[in-house]
C-alpha cells in the first residue's frame, strides 16, 4: 500500500460542521442583534449560506477581496427585508456575526483524539478558503497547538484559492513534499479530490452527504465522517 509522510486536510464540513458554528451562530446572531432580532433567523441564514453565483464568481475572480464579497453578500440578504447599511456598518455587521459565531466552536473530543494521533504518524496542513479565520477555529476546537501559521494555507491571506494549483503546490513547497508524499483530505469533490489528485496528489473524500463521485476519478478512500479516517489511515499500515 501506499506511503504518505504529507496530510493536507481541509477545514470547513472536513474538521469542523459548519452547522456546529456557522448556522448555530448566524441563528443567535439574527436573534439578537437589535436591527434583525424581529426577522425570520432561518429564512435569512438560506439566504446568506446562498448567495449568487455572480458574487462567487466575483471573489473566484479576484474581482471582489474578500472583505467586498462579505459586504456584498450583507448588502444581498438585508436587501431582501429593506435594510441598507454603509460599508463601515457592514463590516461593523460582519465583525459581529464572526465573534459571536466563534463562541458556537467548541471541542469535539472525537476530532481532537483522531487528529493529535494523526500527528504522532504524518505531518499536518490545512489549507482551506474559509472566509473567517481559520486558527480562532483551530484554537476554539483545542487544536491550536498541531495547527501553527505556518502550517495553515488560508486563501484569505494567500489571495489565491482552491482548485489554483498554487495554493496546493505552497503546502507543498513549505512541507518539501512531493505530491506523491501527500494525501488531501476534505468534503468538496472539486477543491479536495480532483484538484489535488490532478497536481498529484492522492485524496480522501469525506462524502457527508452520500452522493455519487460526480466525475470517474478515484480518491484514495470515500468515508462520510472524518472520524473513519481512523481505521483508513491508522488502523493499517499506509
Amino acid at each position: 500500500m501506499k506511503t504518505f509522510s504529507l496530510l493536507l486536510l481541509d477545514l470547513d464540513d472536513t474538521l469542523l460542521k459548519n452547522a456546529s458554528w456557522f448556522d448555530d451562530g448566524f441563528t443567535h446572531f439574527i436573534a439578537n442583534h437589535p436591527l434583525t432580532k424581529h426577522l425570520n433567523g432561518s429564512a435569512l441564514l438560506e439566504l446568506f449560506k446562498q448567495p449568487p453565483r455572480y458574487l462567487i464568481e466575483k471573489l473566484i475572480s479576484n474581482e471582489y477581496s474578500p472583505s467586498a464579497f462579505k459586504r456584498a453578500r450583507w448588502e444581498y440578504v438585508l436587501k431582501h427585508v429593506n435594510l441598507s447599511m454603509d460599508m463601515e456598518a457592514l463590516d461593523s455587521l460582519d465583525n459581529l456575526f464572526y465573534r459571536t459565531s466563534m463562541d458556537f466552536i467548541t471541542v469535539d473530543d472525537a476530532i481532537t483524539s483522531l487528529v493529535i494521533d494523526l500527528s504522532r504518524n504524518f505531518e499536518l496542513g490545512i489549507v482551506t478558503n474559509g472566509l473567517y479565520d481559520p486558527k480562532q477555529k483551530l484554537n476554539n476546537m483545542g487544536l491550536g497547538k498541531i495547527f501553527s501559521d505556518n502550517n495553515v494555507f488560508h486563501a484569505e491571506q494567500l489571495g489565491y484559492r482552491k482548485p489554483n494549483p498554487r495554493i496546493y503546490y505552497k503546502a507543498l513547497e513549505y512541507f518539501d513534499r512531493e505530491p506523491s508524499e501527500t494525501l488531501f483530505i476534505g468534503d468538496s469533490w472539486t477543491h479536495d479530490v480532483i484538484a489535488p489528485m490532478e497536481v498529484g496528489m492522492e485524496a480522501i473524500w469525506v462524502n457527508g452527504n452520500n452522493v455519487l463521485p460526480p466525475t470517474a476519478h478515484k480518491p484514495f478512500a470515500i468515508v462520510s465522517d472524518f472520524t473513519e479516517i481512523r481505521n483508513v489511515l491508522l488502523g493499517k499500515s499506509v
